[in-house]
């Protein structure tokens, strides 16, 4: 009777023994499955994520050749073309009752010659190399102010920090689209700028007093081509962009970048 039930003892112990190691290498098995899953959907996401960068990249690379294209264009024709146009005017004899009339001609040329020479160098990346973003956005302002449109304000604060040249035009690209889409859809008359610099960490805002605008969640139908390529240059830094409707009306855009220290 001690010797069968002795076996039956045996036998369950060995039973729950293979049962255990079953156990566990079923779980074992899950584990390196949802391992593998899991390494796989984060390789695939890591390869989606370099495509849409060096796409975006090789975009950017496209514009700004195309931007110093115009540039050059602007500069040497376009400008050229005003230029020859000032000396024709200046060379005429007219008489007296003209005369106001043509100063008045060649005030407006010298004023387009003046605001030509300030959109060929606000579109040139080798421009924005050489000032630096931070110049670049300023001399934009600057330029806007000129037109007598908007009562432009500017501060700062903190100790600027280097950021790499390809992310500085980046950077500018997204303020000057934002400042456009002031100058072209705000109907307001103030700009204001605030750059802060903390930590590494620049936040630039801009807001207006003009109307607003409808709000979309983003990367969904009804955002306008020029948000989502602010959107879609911010996540390539990668930066935070913020668009929203301010309390008591206009739009805030507010951009924080931080530079990565090795």
């Amino acid at each position: 009777m001690p010797e069968k039930f002795s076996e039956v003892t045996l036998i369950l112990f060995a039973s729950t023994l293979i049962i255990l190691l079953l156990t566990g290498l079923i779980v074992t098995s899950l584990f390196i499955n949802q391992k593998r899953k899991y390494r796989y959907q984060r390789e695939k996401f890591e390869l989606k994520t370099n495509f849409d960068q060096e796409l975006l990249r090789s975009h950017l690379e496209i514009q700004s050749q195309a931007f110093e294209s115009i540039s050059r264009e602007l500069h040497d024709n376009v400008g050229t073309l005003i230029s020859i146009a000032m000396v024709h005017i200046r060379s005429m004899s007219v008489s007296e009752t003209e005369i106001e009339k043509m100063s008045e001609v060649d005030s407006l040329l010298n004023e387009a010659m003046d605001s030509l020479r300030d959109i060929s160098r606000s579109i040139n990346p080798e421009n924005i190399n050489r000032l630096g973003w931070q110049k670049s956005f300023m001399t934009e302002l600057d330029r806007i102010h000129k037109t007598n449109r908007f009562n432009v304000h500017y501060t700062e604060e903190g100790l600027p920090f280097t950021i790499e040249l390809q992310k500085q035009i980046i950077i500018f690209r997204i303020l000057q689209e934002t400042l456009n889409n002031i100058v072209k859809h705000s109907c307001g008359n103030h700009i204001y700028a605030h750059v802060c610099f903390l930590n590494n960490r620049v936040s630039i805002t801009i807001k207006d007093d003009g109307k607003g605008f409808q709000t979309h969640p983003p990367d969904l139908p009804g955002e306008g081509a020029g948000i989502k390529n602010m959107r879609s240059r911010a996540a390539m830094l990668p930066a935070v962009l913020e668009i929203e409707n301010g309390v008591e009306g206009g739009t805030i855009v507010t951009l924080s970048y931080k530079e990565q220290t090795l």
